[in-house]
C-alpha cells in the first residue's frame, strides 16, 4: 500500500507556475520555504524585525519585549539557508513587482496582518491575508467565546475566572477551589498554558499556585484566566481550507500537546499529531462549522483557514469550546498534511486552482524533537551544535531552529526554541504511518533531544492517548475514517 501511495508522489504532474514570497514572524514558515526552495521554486522571505508590529490593539497594552539575545537568535534563523531580507524592504521591493499574478504571498502566522494589508493594498491576490478580526478570534478569548455563545448551538463554554495579579488568583483557588481542577490560560502570549496532571483537586490547585509563582512576570504581564478543567476530555480539532471562499477540504487533527509521554508536564505548541482528511458529510463538520463560517471565508480573498479545538466530557458528551486559530496553518499540524502530498509546490498549485490538494484515505502522523541542551555559562539553550541526518529522513524533517555559520556548512543549533524539528510519517494507516515516522527519527542525530516514543504514539494505557480519543469520536459516531484501523 505505501508503495503505491509513494508512486502517486512521483507520478503527478503540475500545471502552472508561482513564485514565493513567504512572511514571518517567529519562523514557523521557514521549513516550508526551505522545502520550497528545494523543490527547485524561486523563493524569497521577508522577516518581520520589530515585533510591536505583530502586536494587536489588546496586546499592545502589555510591556512584554524580546531580550537582546532573543532577538539576534530569531533573526539568525536560517541564515545561509534561504533568500531572506526584513519584511520592510521586503514590501518596497514588492511595489516594483509587474507580474503580481505570478506570486502566491503566504504570510505564515495570523500575527502579520498589518503586512498582510500592505500586500492587499499592492495588489497582490493570490496567497493567504490574515485581518486583525482574525487574530483577534487567537488572542481575545472573550471575543471569541462571544462569537461561539453566539452561533455555535452545540458548543458550551468552559467555567472561567480572571485575574490580574497572582495575589487574586491564589485567593480564589483557595476560598472556591471545592471539587473543582482548574487550567491555566495566560493572556501574555509567552505565558505558558498549564493543566495540572492530576484530578485531585487539592493537589491541582497548589500545582496552579506553584507555576504561577514560577511565571509570575509573564502571567502579570496581561492577566490570566483559570478555566474549569474537563476531567474525562477527548480533544480533536477539525479543520477546513477555503479559496477565494469555495470550500476545499476538511481535516481532522488529534494533538498531544504535552511534552512527556501519557500527556504530563508542561504543554507545547505541539508535541505529536494524527492528521487526515475526512469527507465533508460527518457530524463533527456540522458541529465545528456553522453556516457563518462559509460567510466569512467568501470575505476573505485567497486561502483561508479556519479550525476549532472541541473539549468533549466524556462522562456527559457535553462539547466544549477550545480555542480558534484561524487564518493561519495549525503547527505542526500543517507539516503533517503536506507530508502527505507528492510536494510543497503541490499544495499551493492545487489550492490556487481550487481544487482538494489531499486524497481521502492517507495519514499523517508527527512527533516533536526538544533541544533540552542548555549553555552551562549563559543558561540559554545550547547554539551552534551540528545537526545531522539521513538522505531519506530529509523529506520529513521540518526543522526550525537551525542555520548554517557559511552557505556550505553543517546545520546548526540556533538556540531560540526548544522545539527543534517536527518529523513527519505517512501512509494509508496509522500502523503504516506511524512505522515511517519512527525510521525518520532514526535517520537524525543530535545529542540531548527529546520526543515522545512510539509506544506512547499507539498507546491505549491513558484516556486522553491519541487513540484513544479517536476511538471515542467512532464510537459516538462524530466521524467516518477512510483508512483501515484496529483498536
Amino acid at each position: 500500500m505505501l508503495y503505491k501511495f509513494l508512486q502517486f508522489r512521483r507520478n503527478y504532474s503540475l500545471i502552472t507556475s508561482m513564485k514565493y514570497i513567504i512572511f514571518t514572524y517567529a519562523g514557523e514558515g521557514l521549513p516550508i520555504a526551505h522545502k520550497l526552495q528545494e523543490e527547485g521554486q524561486e523563493v524569497i522571505v521577508g522577516i518581520v524585525e520589530d515585533r510591536k508590529t505583530t502586536l494587536t490593539r489588546i496586546e499592545k497594552k502589555t510591556n512584554d519585549s524580546e531580550t537582546s539575545v532573543e532577538k539576534k537568535r530569531r533573526l539568525s534563523l536560517y541564515k545561509n539557508m534561504i533568500n531572506k531580507i526584513p519584511a520592510v524592504k521586503l514590501l518596497r521591493q514588492m511595489k516594483r513587482i509587474k507580474d503580481k499574478d505570478n506570486y502566491f504571498v503566504f504570510f505564515d502566522y495570523n500575527n502579520l496582518f498589518r503586512y498582510a494589508d500592505h500586500v492587499k493594498a499592492l495588489g497582490f491576490t493570490r496567497g493567504n491575508f490574515p485581518t486583525e478580526k482574525d487574530r483577534l478570534f487567537e488572542v481575545d478569548r472573550d471575543f471569541s467565546k462571544n462569537f461561539v455563545k453566539k452561533y455555535y448551538k452545540d458548543v458550551k463554554i468552559a467555567e472561567k475566572a480572571e485575574f490580574r495579579t497572582i495575589r487574586r488568583g491564589k485567593k480564589f483557588l483557595k476560598e472556591n477551589n471545592g471539587d473543582k481542577v482548574w487550567v491555566l490560560k495566560g493572556k501574555n502570549l509567552w505565558a505558558p498554558t498549564f493543566v495540572p496532571n492530576t484530578d485531585d483537586p487539592e493537589l491541582a490547585k497548589w500545582q496552579v499556585i506553584e507555576t504561577l509563582e514560577a511565571f509570575k512576570d509573564y502571567y502579570e504581564d496581561a492577566g490570566f484566566i483559570l478555566e474549569r478543567k474537563i476531567i474525562s476530555v477527548a480533544e480533536v480539532t477539525p479543520e477546513r481550507i477555503y479559496y477565494d471562499g469555495k470550500l476545499l477540504s476538511l481535516t481532522i487533527n488529534f494533538e498531544n500537546k504535552q511534552i512527556g509521554s501519557g500527556n504530563i508536564s508542561l504543554q507545547t505548541g505541539c508535541a505529536a499529531d494524527l492528521v487526515f482528511p475526512i469527507d465533508l458529510d460527518n457530524k463533527i463538520d456540522k458541529i465545528t462549522f456553522p453556516p457563518i463560517i462559509d460567510k466569512m471565508a467568501k470575505k476573505h480573498k485567497g486561502l483561508f483557514i479556519w479550525d476549532a479545538s472541541l473539549l468533549i466530557d466524556k462522562k456527559t458528551g457535553d462539547i466544549y469550546f477550545g480555542e480558534f486559530c484561524p487564518n493561519r496553518p495549525g503547527y505542526n499540524s500543517f507539516f503533517t498534511c503536506l507530508s502527505q502530498l507528492p510536494s510543497i509546490h503541490y499544495f499551493f498549485e492545487k489550492i490556487v486552482k481550487k481544487e482538494n490538494p489531499f486524497e481521502l484515505g492517507t495519514v499523517g502522523v508527527s512527533t516533536t524533537l526538544f533541544n533540552l541542551l542548555r549553555d552551562p555559562t549563559e543558561r540559554h539553550l545550547l547554539s551552534g551544535a551540528s545537526v545531522n541526518y539521513t538522505q531519506e529522513a530529509s523529506k520529513h524533517i521540518w526543522s526550525w531552529d537551525v542555520y548554517k555559520k557559511k552557505k556550505n556548512d553543517k546545520m546548526r543549533i540556533v538556540g531560540y526554541d526548544w522545539q527543534l524539528a517536527p518529523i513527519t510519517g505517512v501512509g494509508h494507516s496509522i500502523d503504516e504511518a506511524t512505522r515511517m515516522l519512527f525510521e525518520n527519527i532514526e535517520g537524525f542525530s543530535l545529542a540531548g533531544i527529546y520526543y515522545r516514543p512510539k509506544s506512547d504514539f499507539l498507546s491505549l494505557d491513558y484516556p486522553s492517548s491519541i487513540l484513544n480519543r479517536l476511538r471515542y469520536g467512532l464510537q459516538k459516531k462524530l466521524y467516518k475514517l477512510p483508512f483501515p484501523v484496529t483498536f
